[in-house]
């Protein structure tokens, strides 16, 4: 679902433009992946190829090798309000105190939970799709925000029953 590049040395493949070349026989081939900014290389197929390193292929027979760019789609929490608390995400990346915001490759469903800390409670969620104070669920299909509403509690004197004021 990403874009990037593939280039080669020896030079002849530049794959955006070029992505076939010819060899001569035991030639060894060194092919590199490049992600867009957008993107995330995921790794090599085919080949004799695996992991995302470098490729190299020695043209003994005609060889297809493909490289596989993932979207990447980033995720932003906007914390609100008069009080506080965290907002977590599985799988990990934010963890909203600190860090708000992260990238998911594209279609990966972040789940987001919300704490409130002990002066607070946590009134809800507003955007990409969310509502409610259980859990929300993102899909990551483009970049998303979602706001998370903390509420300050009131300070309450317990209940001692009836006060007297005497000069």
């Amino acid at each position: 679902t990403g874009n990037g590049t593939v280039t080669s040395n020896p030079t002849g493949i530049n794959c955006g433009a070029d992505c076939n070349e010819t060899y001569p026989p035991a030639t060894s081939v060194t092919l590199t992946a490049t992600p867009a900014g957008d993107s995330t290389f995921a790794g090599w197929s085919g080949g004799g190829c695996s992991g995302s390193g470098t490729c190299m292929v020695t043209m003994d027979v005609s060889k297809t090798v493909t490289a596989t760019f993932n979207a990447i789609r980033t995720l932003t929490v906007d914390k609100i309000g008069s009080g506080d608390g965290t907002v977590t995400s599985t799988p990990a990346g934010i963890n909203c105190g600190s860090d708000c915001t992260e990238a998911y490759n594209a279609a990966t469903v972040v789940t987001l939970t919300a704490a409130a800390n002990a002066t607070s409670t946590f009134g809800g969620w507003t955007s990409a799709g969310c509502t409610g104070t259980g859990t929300c669920v993102v899909t990551m299909n483009q970049a998303a925000t979602v706001t998370a509403q903390f509420t300050t509690i009131a300070a309450r004197w317990p209940d001692s029953g009836t006060r007297f004021c005497t000069d």
